[in-house]
C-alpha cells in the first residue's frame, strides 16, 4: 500500500512545469490508463467474442471456439466476397490487434510519462532548485506585503548563489574539452533551459510517433493513415463492412481432431471489443492531433523567448518598467544587457519567467528589481565585500519596530480586546503540504510579521530635570522623546 501511494504520488502534477507539459504526462496519461482498465475490464471480465458454432457443437465444445478464435486471430471478408480458398489468402487479412489493446494502451501511456522524468531527473543535477523556487513562489500567504518581501528575499539570495556558482564554474572549466551536454549548459549558464526544451522535444516526439504507432497497430490495407482513413469513411457514409476498419463480425478456422482425422471448422464470430476500441483510438487520434500542435507551439515559444538574447532583454526590461525602480536605477539602463547576458544568463530568466508564469507580474517584477538591485551594487562595491540585501525595507521595519518597543508602546489588540495571533514561523507550505526551505537557500531572519518578538524591559532613568526635544518626523505615532541631563 504504501508503495502504491508513493507511485501515485509521484504522478501528481508539480509547479516546476507549464499546463503544456501537465497535459502531456498528466491528463494523457490518465486518460489512456482509464481507457485501458475499460478494455481490460470488457476483454477479462466479459464476453469480448461471440462465435456461430453448428448446431451439434456443446456448449465446452462453444466455448473451445470462442477462445480458440479469441487467441489465434479471426480474419476479414467482406459480405459480397467469396471466402478465400488458400489458407495464406486468409492468413493475410488476419486481425491480431484486438487481443493486445489494452497493452499497447499501457504502453503510450507509460510513453507519456518519460519525458518528465527524464525532466525530474536532470533538473536534480542543475544546483539551481527550480521546484523548491516555485513552491516558495507560488505560496498562497505571499498575498500579504511583507510575507511577498519575506519570500522575494530569499528567492533572489537562492538565485544568486545560484547563478554565481554557474559564473565560477564557467571561468573553471572554459580550458576543459567540452564533451557532455551537461557541461556545456553549465559552462554557458543554460543548463536548465537546455535541459527543459530538450524534454519539450522528447514531447513532440512522443506525440508525433504516437501517430505512427497507432496506424502500424490498427490501421487496414484500405487506410493509408489510420485517424484520417475513419473520419472520411465516416464522413462519406462507408460503413465497417466495406472499410474493414475495425470489423465488427470475421470469420475464424479451427481444426478437430476426431478418431485420428482433423475436420477444419470455418465460423462467424461478433468481436464485441471493437466497438469500443473504434471509439477510443478514434477519440485518441484527434486528441493527439490537438496535443501535437500545442506541444509544438509551446516548444518554439520556449525556445525563442529563453534562447534569443533581444527577446531576453525585453522581458526584464519590461518587468524593470513596472517595478517600484529608484530614480537614479534609470541612470543604469545602458548596464541593462550586461545584466541579462552576464549575470542572469538563460538559466536565470528562465526561472524568472517561470515564476512570472505561475505568479503573475507582481512577485516576479520584484523579484526581477531584487536581482537588479544585487547586480547594481555587486558592480559598484569592492570585490571582497559581501553583497547587501537588495530588499532594505525589512531591516527599517525591523529598525521602527524596536524603536516603539523601546518606549514601551501599547499591544495593538485584536477584536474581543485580545492581541492578534501574529504569524507562526512554521516554513511555508503548498496546497497543504508543508514546504521545507531547501538546503541551497541561505534563509534570511524573518520579517517581523512571522516572528513575535519579546518586548525588552524599560530601564528607568535617574530622576533628574529633563528638558523636551522635538518630535521625530520619522516614526508614525509621533512619540516625544526626553533627553535626560
Amino acid at each position: 500500500m504504501h508503495f502504491l501511494t508513493s507511485v501515485l504520488k509521484s504522478i501528481e502534477p508539480r509547479v516546476d512545469d507549464d499546463f503544456v507539459d501537465r497535459l502531456n504526462y498528466y491528463y494523457t496519461t490518465g486518460v489512456i490508463i482509464m481507457m485501458a482498465i475499460l478494455v481490460s475490464a470488457k476483454q477479462y471480465a466479459g464476453h469480448p467474442i461471440e462465435c456461430w458454432v453448428p448446431a451439434q457443437f456443446t456448449k465446452a465444445m462453444e466455448q473451445y471456439a470462442e477462445n480458440y478464435c479469441w487467441i489465434q486471430n479471426t480474419y476479414w471478408v467482406p459480405f459480397d466476397d467469396f471466402i478465400p480458398q488458400q489458407i495464406d489468402d486468409r492468413e493475410e487479412r488476419q486481425i491480431g490487434y484486438y487481443q493486445w489493446v489494452p497493452f499497447v494502451l499501457a504502453i503510450e501511456a507509460l510513453m507519456f510519462y518519460v519525458p518528465t522524468s527524464v525532466w525530474r531527473f536532470m533538473n536534480a543535477q542543475s544546483g539551481i532548485n527550480v521546484l523548491g523556487v516555485l513552491e516558495l513562489a507560488t505560496d498562497p500567504r505571499n498575498i500579504e506585503p511583507q510575507n511577498r518581501l519575506y519570500t522575494v528575499n530569499v528567492l533572489s539570495r537562492h538565485i544568486d548563489d545560484a547563478l554565481r556558482y554557474q559564473r565560477e564554474y564557467s571561468r573553471r572549466e572554459r580550458s576543459v574539452y567540452l564533451w557532455a551536454f551537461v557541461r556545456i549548459g553549465k559552462l554557458y549558464g543554460a543548463y536548465v533551459t537546455l535541459i527543459y526544451c530538450f524534454v519539450k522535444s522528447l514531447y513532440f516526439v512522443n506525440v508525433f510517433g504516437q501517430f505512427f504507432l497507432l496506424n502500424r497497430f490498427l490501421a487496414s490495407e484500405s487506410t493509408a493513415f489510420l485517424g484520417a482513413g475513419v473520419i472520411m469513411n465516416l464522413l462519406q457514409g462507408i460503413e465497417w463492412q466495406n472499410s474493414g476498419v475495425f470489423p465488427r463480425v470475421t470469420l475464424c478456422d479451427f481444426d478437430i481432431r476426431v478418431l485420428g482425422n482433423l475436420h477444419r471448422h470455418t465460423v462467424q464470430c461478433v468481436l464485441v471489443i471493437n466497438m469500443f476500441t473504434e471509439k477510443i483510438f478514434l477519440f485518441l487520434w484527434l486528441w493527439f492531433l490537438i496535443l501535437a500542435f500545442l506541444t509544438f507551439a509551446n516548444l518554439l515559444y520556449w525556445m525563442l523567448t529563453v534562447l534569443i538574447p533581444s527577446l531576453r532583454v525585453a522581458f526584464i526590461k519590461r518587468a524593470l518598467d513596472m517595478s517600484d525602480a529608484p530614480p537614479d536605477s534609470k541612470k543604469d539602463w545602458k548596464h541593462l544587457s550586461n545584466f541579462v547576458d552576464h549575470y542572469l544568463r538563460p538559466d536565470g530568466v528562465f526561472l524568472l519567467r517561470m515564476v512570472s508564469n505561475h505568479t503573475g507580474n507582481m512577485l516576479c517584477n520584484e523579484l526581477i528589481f531584487s536581482l537588479w538591485t544585487r547586480y547594481r551594487e555587486m558592480h559598484k562595491m569592492p570585490k571582497a565585500a559581501v553583497l547587501v540585501d537588495s530588499v532594505d525595507t525589512l531591516n527599517k521595519q525591523q529598525t521602527m519596530a524596536n524603536e516603539r518597543s523601546s518606549f514601551g508602546p501599547s499591544t495593538p489588540t485584536g477584536e474581543g480586546g485580545e492581541p492578534p495571533a501574529s504569524r507562526s514561523t512554521t516554513p511555508l507550505s503548498n496546497a497543504g503540504k508543508v514546504f521545507t526551505t531547501p538546503k541551497n537557500f541561505s534563509t534570511p531572519p524573518p520579517p517581523p510579521s512571522m516572528t513575535r518578538q519579546a518586548a525588552k524591559p524599560i530601564k528607568e532613568p535617574p530622576l533628574t530635570s529633563a528638558r523636551p526635544r522635538r518630535k521625530q518626523k520619522g516614526s508614525d505615532d509621533e512619540v516625544v522623546q526626553m533627553q535626560f541631563v
